[in-house]
C-alpha cells in the first residue's frame, strides 16, 4: 500500500468520514496534490512509525493542540479521533488538563470532569506534558524535566524521540528541532 492510501485509510478511521475535510480544503485552494502529499506523509508514514502507539499519538496531539490555544477545530477533530480508536473520555480530559496547566490556559471542552474509563498512566501523563512544552516552545528546562520523568516512569528513548518527531507537524518544525536538542542532552546524560 502506498503512503497516500495508507494515510487515507488511517484518517478515515480517525475521523469517521469517507472523504476527509482536509482534502476538500486543499482542493478548494487548487492544491489537491499538496493535500494528498500531507495525508501520505503525516498519516501514511509518520503515524505508522514504530515507537509510539496510535492512542499515545492522538493524546500527544491533543496535548499539543491544547497548549497552542488557537487550534480548536483541529483539537475537536483529534479528540473525536481519540474516541474513535478507543481512548476514553477521561484520558482525553486529563490530556487537556495537563496541557492547560502547563500552558496556563483554560480550554472549554465537553470532556471536563469526565470520569469514565481509566485515566492516563504516569508515562502517558509525561508524554502529554512533553507535548505541551514542545507546543509552547519556550519551556526547554521544563521539557528536559518531563523527558527525564518519562524515562523514570518506564518510557523508552524511542518513545521520547518519536513523540517529538510526531509533534513537528502540529507545533512546527523549529519547535520540534529545539525539543530534539533538549532530548539529545537528556538522553546522553549518564544513567539515561
Amino acid at each position: 500500500m502506498d503512503s497516500f492510501a495508507q494515510g487515507l485509510a488511517l484518517i478515515q478511521r480517525l475521523g469517521g468520514a469517507e472523504r476527509p475535510a482536509v482534502l476538500d480544503l486543499f482542493e478548494s485552494l487548487g492544491e489537491a496534490e499538496f493535500g494528498e502529499a500531507c495525508i501520505g506523509f503525516i498519516y501514511g508514514d509518520v503515524y505508522h512509525r514504530p515507537g509510539l502507539e496510535l492512542p499515545q499519538r492522538q493524546l500527544a496531539t491533543i496535548g499539543a493542540l491544547t497548549a497552542l490555544g488557537y487550534a480548536s477545530a483541529q483539537l475537536q477533530f483529534h479528540a473525536q479521533a481519540a474516541l474513535n480508536i478507543g481512548c476514553g473520555r477521561r484520558q482525553i480530559a486529563e490530556a487537556i488538563e495537563i496541557a492547560d496547566s502547563i500552558a496556563g490556559t483554560v480550554t472549554p471542552t465537553e470532556f471536563a470532569g469526565a470520569a469514565d474509563g481509566d485515566g492516563l498512566t504516569t508515562k502517558e501523563r509525561e508524554i502529554m506534558a512533553i507535548a505541551a512544552c514542545v507546543a509552547i516552545g519556550t519551556m526547554i528546562p521544563r521539557l528536559r524535566d518531563h523527558l527525564r520523568a518519562l524515562l523514570a516512569a518506564g518510557g523508552t528513548r524511542k518513545e521520547a524521540v518519536e513523540t517529538l518527531l510526531h509533534l513537528a507537524f502540529y507545533t512546527g518544525f523549529p519547535a520540534a528541532l529545539n525539543a530534539m536538542i533538549a532530548a539529545r542532552d537528556v538522553l546522553t546524560e549518564k544513567g539515561s
